[in-house]
């Protein structure tokens, strides 16, 4: 499994090698019948580019050069709005979603929703099962196709600069950076913090420049990010859970022969599955690097937190549907 520390140098062998491969290949092969582009906001440094590179130089390889999938990570093409529109449209044919696909289609976020899942494993049960079959028809709806196997973020906890989150009291009047969705901005404003909604490409200046008291990531992230510079205090809520979604064009994926599909498929699954151990690997080592950097950790009691929540489930339970909050309940129990 791939260490936090060595993901910086495993990212550069990786793409080195990808890069020469690929020279190789060209050289010799057939020139590609189908020639794609893979989007990802992630660095080139995290288990996202790392895995799905291998994944298409895998691919690559075992079509002999039919299908070439050329990697554009860290956000190259534009923010992580810009490239949805792109999938959308047909102008991108793979792209790595993280929490932003709620706007097009309101019950990608029900993964997340705080303090349903207990851990990565009963989140992906349920993804990789019925919740998932229901949100990948909706996905494919609006003309995005999900593959079955997406990958980790982690559990997310709190960081602030000011103080320590030891009760929910402690967030009254705190400015929270949170993603973009809505739903999360609720969720904060149920518990008396102030949100402001920044993309993760801005999340280390506003903290910087204290525009945002506190946030909200996955331990590991934390670490990528150097959070550790900027903020004082980590604060481990295990509030909610966060993925990534990895998709493609739906009519650039049903042009593409059944043969192709396949080898897709299979190498997709086995690069989200070295993902998801890459970041529980990561994430057991996130708060021992984070103390060694200075950050002050402490356990938060979150029993607090989850008695303003029953407006709140009772909402999103309109906004996501009956149907969708039956299967989630199925795993999860009842929550509205």
């Amino acid at each position: 499994m791939t260490s936090l520390l060595d993901t910086t140098r495993l990212s550069r062998r990786s793409v080195l090698a990808g890069t020469a491969a690929t020279i190789v290949v060209g050289s010799r092969a057939r020139a590609a019948d189908f020639t794609w582009r893979l989007g990802l906001s992630q660095p080139v440094d995290s288990p996202n580019f790392i895995r799905l590179k291998e994944m298409t130089d895998r691919v690559r390889t075992e079509t002999g050069g039919r299908l070439d999938i050329s990697m554009h990570g860290g956000g190259v093409l534009g923010s992580d709005t810009k490239m949805l529109a792109m999938l959308q449209s047909g102008e991108l044919e793979m792209y790595n979603a993280g929490n932003v696909l709620g706007p097009i289609v309101p019950v990608t976020e029900m993964p997340g929703l705080p303090f349903t899942f207990k851990s990565p494993g009963d989140v992906f049960k349920a993804l990789d099962g019925d919740l998932g079959d229901y949100i990948r028809s909706e996905l494919l709806a609006k003309g995005i196709y999900a593959f079955r196997w997406g990958g980790d973020n982690g559990f997310h906890h709190l960081t602030t600069s000011t103080k320590p989150i030891r009760t929910v009291d402690d967030l009254a009047g705190m400015t929270m950076r949170t993603p973009v969705q809505e739903m999360t901005v609720d969720f904060f404003q149920a518990l008396g913090a102030v949100p402001k909604k920044f993309p993760l490409s801005q999340l280390y200046q506003v903290l910087k420049d204290k525009t945002c008291d506190a946030q909200t990531d996955p331990l590991f992230l934390i670490v990528l990010m150097r959070l550790h510079e900027v903020q004082t205090y980590l604060s481990l809520t295990n509030h909610w859970w966060s993925g990534f979604t990895f998709t493609a064009n739906a009519a650039a994926w049903s042009k593409l022969p059944d043969d192709l599909k396949t080898v897709v498929e299979r190498n997709v699954r086995i690069s989200a599955l070295a993902q998801r151990r890459d970041v529980e690997t990561a994430t057991g080592e996130a708060i021992g690097i984070l103390k060694s950097k200075g950050m002050i950790v402490n356990e938060c009691d979150t029993s607090g937190f989850k008695k303003p929540l029953g407006a709140f489930y009772a909402k999103w339970k309109g906004i996501y549907g009956a149907k969708a909050w039956s299967l989630l309940e199925g795993h999860v129990g009842k929550l509205a």
